[in-house]
């Protein structure tokens, strides 16, 4: 019989990051890549790329997710997804607390300036300020959270405890300039891929947290929460 490999489940709020680290982690570790961006999309029929599509079609998205019935397909589909694979990153805001398929959950924290700042530099057919951006971030993730409230009781601003890895980029972006974004990418990255390996190759507490205290700000939490745990952080 083949080894089991678990998937990886990406999640945080818009712009932190995990599009662009799960890609990365999937290059590096030879693995498939789930964009829940690019299934919403099929399902809605809009048949553009996925990259800067938050931008230019935001309202289009918006309102073709008006009721339940959409955001329902894309977790169905996710969730199918999940269950028939292994060994693939699904980039994707629910997957980490609607699977029960073993799995390594990872958070991207950041904090809504950094995420504006990373909001400015990734357009490519959009020329909003950084102040737009700001709005635009806002508006994407309060309408995330109230489904997800509404539909499946958890609270994407707060709860984190479902997660392996919790991880920290906010002081990695100072500034709103493409090269500041990607030295932070290239400092974060490989950060990302040790702490996700070590999960994946269930390495012992001890060897956890002597990575977490050789990156004390990024890692902000690596191996599951204490039981009863719900806050932030």
């Amino acid at each position: 019989m083949a080894p089991y490999h678990p998937n990886v489940a990406f999640a945080g709020l818009t712009a932190a990051g995990k599009t662009t680290h799960a890609r990365i982690l999937a290059a590096e570790l030879g693995c498939g890549y789930v964009s829940a961006t690019e299934v919403l999309l099929e399902i809605l029929g809009i048949d553009v790329p996925a990259d800067g599509v938050w931008f230019d079609r935001f309202d289009q998205i918006r309102n073709g997710r008006q009721g339940d019935s959409t955001d329902d397909e894309l977790d169905r589909r996710l969730e199918e997804l999940a269950a028939d694979r292994q060994g693939t990153i699904f980039d994707t805001w629910a997957l980490a607390w609607l699977a029960p398929e073993p799995m390594v959950r990872v958070w991207i924290e950041s904090d809504l300036d950094s995420r504006a700042r990373k909001c400015y530099v990734s357009q490519t057919r959009t020329a909003m300020p950084v102040s737009a951006c700001r709005d635009h971030v806002q508006a994407k993730d309060a309408d995330t959270r109230a489904s997800f409230l509404r539909r499946h009781e958890f609270d994407l601003f707060t709860d984190r405890h479902r997660y392996d890895l919790m991880l920290c980029n906010s002081h990695l972006i100072q500034t709103a300039d493409r090269s500041c974004a990607d030295a932070g990418i290239a400092a974060f990255a490989p950060v990302v891929g040790e702490a996700v390996t070590a999960l994946l190759n269930e390495r012992p507490s001890g060897d956890l947290a002597a990575l977490a205290d050789r990156h004390p700000t990024e890692i902000l939490r690596i191996g599951a929460a204490a039981p009863g745990t719900s806050s932030r952080y």
